[in-house]
C-alpha cells in the first residue's frame, strides 16, 4: 500500500510541538524507511479507525521500538484491542502471549481473523465486554498492559489504573490524547456511542452518550501515582516527526495533543 504524502505540516503557532523533551536522538536516526504494517495489509481495512500508513507506522515505532526491551517473553494485557493491531505487534515484539478486551464483538471477530490469518491466533485471545467488568471478573496476571487510544475515552481514570494494578503489571505503555495545559485538570467532554472509534456505553452513561476525559500530562502523573505508578518516560515523538517530515494523520502529535508514555513500578524502576 503506497504512504500518502504530508497534508497536516506542523501547526502555524510556534508553540506548538510534540509533547516531552526535545529529541536527543541524532537527526535521520528515527527515520523509518518500511513501516511495520506494510507486511500486515489487512490492518489497513479491517477498522474504520485511524488506519492511515503513516500513522499506524509511526506509532508502531513510539511503541513497540521505543519500548522493545518490555515484550519479550511477557504476558500482554491489550486494553480496548480493537482489530487485534497492537497486540500482533506485541506478540511479533517477542510477547509470550496477549489477551485483548473489547467492547465491540465486530472488532473482536475482526482481531481474531487478523491473527489467525498471520498464523498467531493460539498466543493470543480476545475477549469481547467492557474492559471494566472482564478486568474486576477475570483478574488476569500478566507483565505488560497497553492502553492505546482509550484513556481519553473515559471518565473511569482512577478506576482503570486500579483495575490494572490489581493484574500485577509492572510496565503500562499510554498511548493517549492530552489536555494541553501545566494544571493537574482532566478536560470533560461527550461521546457519541454510535461511531466505531467512540466510547461505548456502560452502567454509568445515559442514552446515546458517555462522558469522557482528556487529562494533562501533570493529571495523568498524578493519577498514576496514586496507584503506585510514575511516568518513566515519554516517546521520542518529536525525533520521530522530524526524521519523517512527509507523514501525515499525525497532527495530535505534532501539535502536543496527543503523547505516547510508559508508566512503571517503583520496584521496576529499581531494577
Amino acid at each position: 500500500m503506497p504512504w500518502t504524502r504530508s497534508r497536516d505540516r506542523a501547526a502555524a503557532d510556534p508553540r506548538d510541538r510534540p509533547a516531552g523533551p526535545p529529541s536527543g536522538a541524532p537527526a535521520g536516526s528515527r527515520r523509518v524507511e518500511r513501516g511495520f504494517f506494510e507486511d500486515y495489509p489487512r490492518f489497513f481495512e479491517t477498522s474504520e479507525t485511524s488506519s492511515f500508513p503513516w500513522r499506524l507506522h509511526l506509532r508502531h515505532e513510539a511503541i513497540f521500538t521505543e519500548y522493545a526491551d518490555l515484550f519479550p517473553g511477557a504476558r500482554v494485557l491489550d486494553i480496548a484491542s480493537h482489530d487485534g493491531r497492537w497486540s500482533l505487534a506485541a506478540l511479533q515484539a517477542g510477547a509470550a502471549s496477549v489477551v485483548g478486551v473489547e467492547a465491540r464483538p465486530e472488532l473482536v471477530a475482526n482481531a481474531t481473523a487478523n491473527l489467525a490469518a498471520y498464523d498467531l491466533a493460539e498466543r493470543a485471545e480476545f475477549v469481547a465486554g467492557d474492559v471494566f467488568e472482564v478486568l474486576e471478573r477475570d483478574r488476569p496476571a500478566v507483565d505488560v498492559v497497553l492502553c492505546l487510544g482509550f484513556l481519553y475515552h473515559t471518565l473511569r481514570h482512577t478506576e482503570l489504573l486500579t483495575r490494572i494494578r490489581q493484574t500485577g503489571a509492572r510496565h503500562v505503555v499510554i498511548d493517549t490524547e492530552l489536555h494541553r495545559s501545566p494544571e493537574a485538570v482532566v478536560r470533560l467532554a461527550d461521546e457519541h456511542v454510535e461511531r466505531e472509534g467512540n466510547a461505548v456505553a456502560d452502567a454509568f452513561s445515559y442514552g446515546d452518550t458517555v462522558l469522557t476525559g482528556r487529562p494533562t500530562l501533570a493529571a495523568l502523573e498524578l493519577i498514576a501515582r496514586t496507584q503506585g505508578y510514575a511516568v518513566e518516560r515519554l516517546s521520542d515523538w518529536d525525533g520521530l516527526l522530524r526524521d519523517n517530515p512527509d507523514a501525515d494523520q499525525v497532527r495530535d502529535y505534532r501539535i502536543g495533543r496527543r503523547a505516547t508514555l510508559l508508566l512503571s513500578t517503583s520496584e521496576s524502576r529499581s531494577r
